[in-house]
């Protein structure tokens, strides 16, 4: 079963049409949503012409739910149970003009006793590439859709039954991206790409069309000693709400080494920044170019090094093992989009069983551009192995995974993110523990929002066909307009794989929230029972 990180633990975080609440409108009306699935399930059905093969999966998930408190209420709280039906569909093109994959499902929880509670969310991540010339031009397409937090100090839901608190919202996106590739003798290689993606959010920020151009000429292969390149981008963010300044970012660049010695390169770049934000600072635009050298004399390690006009910029490696790296970058600008003093810092180890990451950046973002270039957003379990797929496979089930919680805002934000994980795999037990950091500063108002927390998830092969999985999860939010709001659950669940194509499980999950604002603070308690099929 594939499910999508974000919209809670056992749920999904992104898809291609939102939920339908009693308190808000879609964002799509019901006949548009379900042309946009059919029209997709159209390409992917006649694209056998393109694709090869296609295979196509049904699946339907049915579950009984008890909550003791439905609508994350302070006190008073009100039980409740819920019938769960989520029909779905999986479709996966492979070939040779053509790959493409679909995930859709329909959520519908019906209750009981308060049936102001009931809802019905879809769910759908689709993407693609079709080549259309043969080696000359392609297509990507992609969308996606679900629901999210609209305010992180807020009372927090992260599913689509606890929907109380008015605090989530739906949001779409779709991408069409035609681009044109070509390596001309050997000589150079190009790639030049239009991009145009619509975003939709019911509430929490503005609906916005983004409208990009990107450009790249590079050195090809019979170039032996010399290797250049050269980018030019363009990227508009034009925002419905009236009086909005639009999101403008233009940016040229360019770099040129030569291979003097078998162990020193020169190099040389230069670039132009042309951008334009909606922000209390001034845009820092204008030309950089910075000279110096590369230098690797064994594998174990190596260093670049530039400076000029507007930009200095080191870079060190150290390759201890061929299971061990460290890259460091050290970035002083005074243009562009990420001026100043910066570091980027990536460090990798592994051995026969574990994987360790530590990872640090900063940069300058928006909402539409995370959402943009969120990556993989489902998730699925085996349920014989209990192995975590970054692309779920047919009759995969539900396991807990949750993505970060963020206020959604119009504003440039500038980001600066620490974070670690550590996996480790024995064959019959998986562990993951993450940790982050994150502070973002908003470059309009002048406010600011800092998470952190982590989270440590085990699964258990009991038995060749029998898995359990233990997840803890803790978030520490502090914004302008309060000292902390802390959130964190922990879930337990059994799956049980009965037949092929059929699994069932039994989820267990504790909730609680917790700040200065005893109106946003609840408890919760739910049981989830799950019989999933795929056909």
């Amino acid at each position: 079963m594939a499910i999508m990180a974000g919209t809670d633990i056992t749920g999904m975080a992104s898809s291609l049409a939102g939920s339908e609440h009693k308190r808000g409108r879609s964002p799509c009306s019901e006949n548009e949503f379900y042309g946009r699935v059919a029209a997709l399930c159209l390409f992917f059905y006649v694209s056998p012409v393109f694709a090869g093969t296609v295979d196509i999966t049904p699946r339907i998930r049915l579950g009984a739910i008890y909550t003791d408190n439905v609508f994350l209420e302070p006190s008073d709280e009100e039980a409740d149970v819920a019938a769960e039906i989520t029909p779905g569909i999986s479709i996966r093109a492979d070939g040779n003009r053509l790959n493409g994959s679909l995930d859709y499902r329909m959520e519908n929880y019906v209750f009981y006793e308060n049936s102001d509670a009931n809802n019905t969310a879809h769910q759908l991540l689709a993407n693609g590439t079709a080549e259309l010339s043969k080696d000359l031009l392609f297509l990507d397409a992609s969308s996606q859709a679900g629901q999210a937090v609209i305010d992180a100090e807020r009372t927090i839901s992260i599913n689509n039954f606890n929907t109380g608190g008015g605090n989530r919202t739906d949001f779409y996106t779709y991408t069409l991206s035609p681009y044109a590739q070509n390596n001309f003798g050997g000589w150079v290689s190009g790639r030049a790409r239009y991009t145009y993606s619509q975003l939709h959010y019911d509430e929490g920020t503005s609906d916005s069309t983004v409208n990009g151009i990107d450009t790249t000429l590079a050195s090809g292969r019979m170039f032996k000693e010399v290797s250049w390149f050269g980018n030019y981008s363009w990227r508009d963010v034009d925002y419905d709400e009236s009086g909005r300044q639009d999101d403008t970012r233009e940016n040229a660049n360019g770099e040129i080494r030569h291979r003097m010695t078998q162990d020193f390169t020169a190099v040389a770049q230069g670039g132009w920044a042309n951008n334009e934000l909606q922000s209390s600072r001034d845009s820092d635009n204008g030309t950089y170019w910075a000279v110096g050298g590369f230098w690797q004399s064994s594998r174990f390690w190596s260093l670049e090094a530039l400076t000029g006009q507007n930009l200095t910029t080191v870079t060190g490696s150290l390759f201890p093992t061929v299971r061990t790296s460290l890259v460091v970058n050290y970035r002083d600008s005074d243009v562009g989009l990420n001026s100043g003093k910066r570091w980027t810092v990536n460090a990798n180890h592994r051995t026969r069983r574990t994987s360790w990451n530590a990872r640090y950046f900063e940069d300058t973002t928006t909402q539409e551009q995370r959402q943009l270039d969120s990556a993989t957003t489902f998730f699925g379990v085996d349920p014989i192995t209990g192995e975590i797929n970054p692309d779920p496979q047919p009759g995969d089930v539900v396991v807990p995974v949750q993505t970060d919680i963020l206020t959604l805002t119009d504003e440039v934000e500038e980001r600066k993110r620490a974070s670690g994980t550590f996996g480790m795999d024995t064959g019959r037990t998986g562990i993951r523990l993450t940790v982050f950091h994150e502070n973002r500063d908003r470059l309009e108002s002048g406010t600011e929002e800092k998470t952190r927390g982590g989270t440590a998830s085990v699964n258990r092969r009991l038995a060749p066909r029998t898995n359990t999985i233990l997840t803890s999860s803790f978030r520490r939010i502090t914004g302008d307009t309060r000292e902390d709001t802390d959130f964190w659950y922990i879930d337990a669940s059994l799956v049980r794989q009965i037949a092929r194509g059929i699994n069932g499980s039994l989820s267990y999950r504790f909730t609680r929230q917790d700040s200065n604002d005893d109106q946003q603070d609840y408890d919760e308690n739910h049981v989830i029972a799950r019989l999933t099929a795929a056909f």
